[in-house]
């Protein structure tokens, strides 16, 4: 964040708005159904029926935008094949959720809605949900008209190439805006000083200004940032890029000014409060409905492995204090005669129903007891062991930062992230750590819970970002020249 609200909180803030858009939606093409069925805009008829029928358009309303989150329809992307994706998508979308409502009334017949309602109310809901994400679309397309920025030295112009592939087709014009005597060598265009557009009289021509952060502290520059700012240009710092087209920040961008800003940008009522009362009922709701899969676990184990069902093992939680965290055991009773040891995607101290069950997340259930007890929260930064935070720690200076705030049971890192088994991986996981830790809300951790029902369901896919963002940042460490990043560790007490 620079200036106000921060890119980044404001995607979530989109992501929101537009899936709130579609469940009202779903309630405005039910109420035009039963309007046309019925031939009548009576509110009397209209309340009998809508409540008649609540059970199953409160599912559908659920179930729809949240298959279409997990298809990426809310995402800033747009797809290679174009508007043809979305449609494809929102098509099989709503099908599928008018048939699980179909196949659950046909076990509660009275939660049944009328085949002619249900007919009526698809076709308008496809139609108006179609115009919806039309304009999503179209609003992508011209996210910004011109798009400019700012160089001052040869490390600027390689940003400038890394900021052009992250938003150069998002705008009409990219171009370059100088600062200083640095000679241009960039095949972009360069529109001026940053001195003469602001001077100008026919004001600064741009949307969007890309900068370091270094020339936030320029004291040549940045009144120059600011009066833009005033002006109505949106002023964007490559870390702040990085965290709009990923949701993650690289390393080498964080700095103790960065880390300042991220402290401070989540709300202290959500962090003390309203975390602990969403983590208490999401894991109540959870337990009650994955029980069966706890059991079934449970039985796994029994018939495939000799040794305890449950597994406990000491982590690090807030401020590193330590506790007790309870597993389903996935791995052989020798599988530590050695000493801890790092864990990976394909382990070979698994034994096969252990896989199945690490696969699909079967084996963290136990873990809603943790949350309960209130020594870990439902979503946050992956615990753990004390050794190898420590260790880490050596590695990697903000490790310690993911320590000041609760562990989770599932988190941003585990549903972008595959399983790590070396310290590059624990920094990779900690860039999203550290993203979730700045924007961390309930709305955040709504989509961070709907992202790990999509990854247990579909065995632990990643998104194609992921992909992106791994090439991105493979330019981005060479491309900066940075041999390491000046950051002190976080100070914990572990009590």
């Amino acid at each position: 964040m620079i200036f106000g609200i921060s890119k980044s909180s404001r995607h979530w803030l989109r992501v929101g708005l537009s899936f709130l858009t579609d469940v009202f939606l779903v309630w405005l093409a039910f109420i035009g159904g039963l309007s046309i069925r019925f031939g009548t805009t009576d509110h009397a008829t209209h309340f009998h029926y809508l409540n008649t029928y609540f059970p199953g358009i409160l599912l559908i309303s659920v179930l729809g935008p949240s298959f279409l989150y997990a298809g990426g329809l809310y995402s800033t992307r747009i797809p290679q094949d174009g508007f043809a994706t979305y449609l494809r998508w929102l098509l099989s979308v709503w099908i599928l959720a008018f048939v699980v409502d179909l196949a659950l009334a046909s076990l509660d017949a009275s939660a049944r809605i009328g085949r002619g309602v249900l007919a009526i109310s698809f076709c308008l809901l496809v139609a108006i949900t179609l115009a919806h994400h039309a304009l999503l679309f179209y609003r992508r397309r011209r996210r910004w008209q011109v798009a400019l920025c700012l160089v001052s030295s040869e490390e600027d112009e390689v940003a400038v190439s890394l900021l052009n592939c992250l938003w150069g087709k998002h705008a009409k014009c990219l171009g370059i805006v100088t600062a200083g005597d640095h000679q241009i060598s960039s095949p972009l265009a360069v529109v001026g000083s940053i001195a003469d557009l602001v001077s100008s009289s026919q004001g600064f021509k741009a949307d969007l200004l890309l900068v370091r952060d270094s020339h936030l502290s320029n004291p040549e520059v940045a009144p120059l940032l600011r009066q833009c700012r005033y002006n109505g240009v949106e002023v964007v710092s490559l870390a702040d890029a990085c965290e709009e087209a990923y949701q993650a920040v690289p390393l080498e961008l964080v700095t103790e000014a960065w880390l300042l800003r991220a402290s401070g940008q989540s709300g202290p009522l959500y962090v003390r409060k309203l975390k602990r009362l969403f983590d208490v009922a999401v894991s109540l709701v959870l337990f009650i409905i994955l029980l069966p899969a706890l059991l079934a676990g449970c039985i796994s184990i029994l018939l495939s492995s000799r040794g305890p069902v449950f597994y406990k093992q000491v982590r690090s939680g807030r401020l590193g204090r330590p506790f007790t965290i309870y597993k389903l055991r996935t791995m052989r009773t020798d599988s530590e005669v050695a000493g801890p040891q790092w864990s990976s995607d394909r382990d070979n101290r698994v034994f096969p129903a252990g896989r199945i069950m690490r696969k699909f997340r079967v084996d963290e259930i136990p873990q809603l007891l943790n949350i309960l007890k209130g020594e870990m929260s439902f979503v946050g930064p992956r615990p753990e062991r004390p050794k190898f935070v420590e260790d880490l720690a050596t590695e990697i200076p903000a490790y310690r930062e993911r320590l000041l705030v609760s562990p989770g049971l599932t988190g941003w890192a585990q549903v972008r992230y595959p399983y790590g088994s070396s310290v590059d991986d624990a920094k990779r996981k900690l860039e999203y750590d550290l993203y979730y830790m700045k924007h961390m809300g309930l709305l955040l951790d709504g989509f961070i819970v709907l992202e790990t029902i999509k990854t247990v369901l579909f065995g632990g896919v990643r998104p194609k970002s992921f992909e992106e963002y791994t090439r991105f940042r493979e330019n981005l460490f060479p491309a900066l020249g940075q041999d390491s990043y000046p950051l002190a560790p976080a100070i914990v007490n572990p009590s």
